[in-house]
């Protein structure tokens, strides 16, 4: 089990980002959440095994929604948390 922070910039916000990520990271077993920021990008902290944190990432990188614009994914190691399923956050 991994977990990471992920900050994502470009057209993120106000084009479905949040809502397909969340769809993306519940087909892929991913659990965490996902939230806008005030400067106009998403952060999503999100757990699961190597192989599917992975694929969840690289998904995020070629974005989600044909809506975004992604230009910068930034990853860092996180703390491993109780997650139970991956939501949405204001």
């Amino acid at each position: 089990m991994k977990s990471v922070t992920i900050s994502i910039h470009g057209r993120v916000q106000g084009v479905g980002f949040r809502w397909t990520t969340a769809h993306l990271a519940n087909r892929m077993h991913v659990v965490g959440w996902v939230k806008n920021e005030l400067d106009g990008s998403v952060t999503v902290r999100a757990q699961a095994d190597d192989n599917s944190l992975n694929a969840f990432i690289e998904a995020i990188r070629h974005s989600p929604t044909p809506y975004a614009r992604v230009n910068d994914v930034k990853v860092t190691l996180s703390n491993i948390e109780d997650f139970k399923k991956f939501t949405i956050t204001d």
